[in-house]
């Protein structure tokens, strides 16, 4: 005889259930969105300084010929006249009269001999003054030199800063790409783990649910006589946090970057090559730099120049040839515009054509 219906134990009590998801760890802070800039880009270098243009005209030298022709003269006229002298004395010992035709010959003869002596002196004064005015051209040639080597030293520099600038521009973005992409890695791994704990507890709550059920439906089952039948259970739907794809963001950002820091580069580097072009060739640039002397004249862009002391104003840059040569093509300002700018970089000639300082203009625009 049955004493009744057997006791189940109660699934609800004494079990310890899986704790879902925590949502808020997963998460690993801010990403960076930027990153530090290897310094600034160096766009002038140290002037190198002043062209020697002129080294003097050559009178400049004609007190030292002087003194050079006088010390000869000093040195040779008392000699002629004891010569001279001693020639009368000798025509008179041989019975040739004075003012006659033989005296005259013989006294003509001796001044020829003492022009050409005195030729001579002057002469040698001339040689001397000359080697002096060439010690002076060699000197303003190695001074040029000089300053040449200086430029291209300090332009050296300059560009060896902006390639190690770019460089640390490089590898501080490549290192801010790395930390994000670990962050992303890191919040995949938390995201896995979440919906993982989500998982274990719906599993077990299933179990927890049809443990509970069972006994209810067999004895609904027997009460009624009909067939025992498994319970159905519906699976909670799992959350899914969706991520941002960080990294395509951060890498066009830094594309964009490069390609702002280079189309700036290479419009810097046609106004400077330019610009630079005129110090090329100082003569003619400074000869034909009136817009008179020149055609086919376009602008292609501005710089900012400023005089020593002065405010800085903006001097517009051409393409051009000069009359007489078209197929040779030019690039750089007009005198007429520089003398706007800085009326000390421009001269004039008797016929009113404008001439540029070169070197004056270059460093205007440096300080620019």
């Amino acid at each position: 005889m049955a004493t009744g219906c057997p006791k189940w134990p109660d699934p609800l009590s004494g079990w310890q259930s899986p704790q879902a998801g925590n949502a808020s760890s997963v998460g690993v802070g801010p990403t960076r969105l930027s990153y530090a800039s290897g310094g600034p880009i160096q766009d002038q270098f140290g002037d190198a300084g002043q062209i020697q243009t002129t080294y003097g005209p050559a009178d400049n030298y004609s007190a030292d010929r002087q003194r050079v022709e006088d010390s000869l003269m000093a040195r040779m006229n008392p000699q002629l006249a004891i010569e001279e002298n001693k020639l009368q004395q000798q025509l008179a010992d041989q019975g040739i009269r004075y003012g006659s035709q033989a005296y005259s010959n013989a006294m003509l003869n001796y001044q020829q001999q003492a022009n050409d002596a005195r030729w001579g002196a002057i002469s040698q004064a001339g040689q001397e003054q000359q080697r002096m005015q060439q010690q002076a051209g060699a000197l303003a040639a190695f001074q040029n030199q000089a300053q040449q080597q200086q430029y291209e030293e300090n332009l050296g520099r300059g560009t060896f800063a902006n390639q190690a600038q770019a460089q640390a521009t490089q590898q501080n973005a490549a290192l801010a790409s790395f930390y994000n992409q670990g962050l992303l890695q890191q919040q995949q791994q938390q995201m896995n783990q979440f919906n993982a704990a989500n998982s274990a507890r719906n599993q077990y709550m299933q179990e927890q649910f049809a443990l509970r059920n069972q006994p209810i439906n067999e004895i609904t089952a027997l009460l009624g006589g009909s067939q025992v039948s498994m319970p159905n259970f519906i699976n909670a739907q799992t959350s899914q946090i969706p991520t941002t794809d960080m990294a395509s963001i951060l890498n066009n950002n830094f594309n964009q970057q490069m390609s702002v820091y280079n189309a700036q580069n290479t419009q810097y580097n046609n106004i400077l090559g330019g610009i630079l072009g005129l110090g090329g060739n100082v003569a003619k640039a400074a000869a034909l730099s009136d817009r008179r002397m020149k055609e086919n004249i376009t602008k292609i862009g501005t710089v900012l120049a400023a005089p020593e002391g002065g405010e800085g104003k903006e001097l517009p840059l051409y393409q051009y040839n000069y009359k007489g040569e078209p197929a040779q093509t030019h690039v750089g300002p007009m005198a007429q515009d520089v003398e706007q700018v800085d009326p000390d970089a421009v001269l004039k000639d008797r016929k009113g054509i404008r001439y540029i300082k070169p070197a004056q203009v270059m460093g205007d625009i440096l300080r620019g």
